[in-house]
């Protein structure tokens, strides 16, 4: 099943900020003091921000339980596959036959279930990536508006001399931003707004994929 493949576009993806003052944000420069241009890292902020990592650790374990169904679903059809070819019941007996209808009924609702639970899982975690993205650009909005940046523009932290892998290297030499002022980076200020005012809640049993 595939999983967790939308990383790549979500952070791929400029910012749009919308204008709303608060008080919630925390940042480095003073209220008032304008600033042109501030800078955030998207995927770093994506890795540390608690609620994102809850939301996939319940997602991962509700495909466990899916799997886990899904495994012993399939137990099922390899014992009466086993029970037709082993020469228990004559091939054409009403008995031989039961079994046969049996098979094909179950493994059309293998195949079902397996369809339905990835279509699912991947419409949950869609929804995940876009939910927390929206949550991360109203409060860069708000974090902009409070400290007058005019825009924010996405960047990464990783250095050029922090791999030694090609394509990665060729990547970060390509970047946009080659060299910016420390205190425009505004990435610990958004995460450490949006993890105080997360609360955690009770996860649901494995298994249970009702959205809430």
């Amino acid at each position: 099943m595939k999983r967790f493949t939308l990383l790549t576009l979500c952070l791929g993806m400029m910012l749009s900020l919308s204008p709303r003052v608060t008080s919630a944000a925390e940042g480095q420069p003073a209220a008032g003091q304008k600033k042109s241009v501030g800078l955030i890292d998207m995927a770093y902020l994506f890795k540390e921000y608690k609620k994102f990592a809850d939301l996939r650790d319940q997602l991962r374990n509700d495909i466990k339980g899916s799997d886990d169904k899904a495994k012993q679903m399939g137990e099922q059809l390899q014992a009466l596959q086993k029970t037709l070819k082993d020469g228990t019941y004559k091939e054409g007996t009403p008995e031989y036959q039961k079994i046969e209808a049996q098979l094909i009924a179950q493994s059309t609702q293998f195949e079902a279930f397996r369809k339905t639970q990835q279509r699912e899982y991947l419409r949950r975690e869609s929804k995940i990536y876009k939910d927390i993205y929206m949550e991360v650009v109203e409060a860069v909005g708000q974090y902009a508006s409070y400290y007058q940046y005019d825009v924010i523009i996405r960047f990464s932290r990783d250095g050029v001399g922090e791999t030694d892998n090609a394509q990665e290297l060729i990547q970060n030499m390509n970047r946009q931003v080659v060299w910016h002022n420390q205190g425009i980076d505004i990435t610990e200020a958004v995460l450490k707004y949006l993890n105080s005012k997360y609360t955690p809640t009770a996860a649901a049993p494995a298994g249970d994929t009702t959205t809430k």
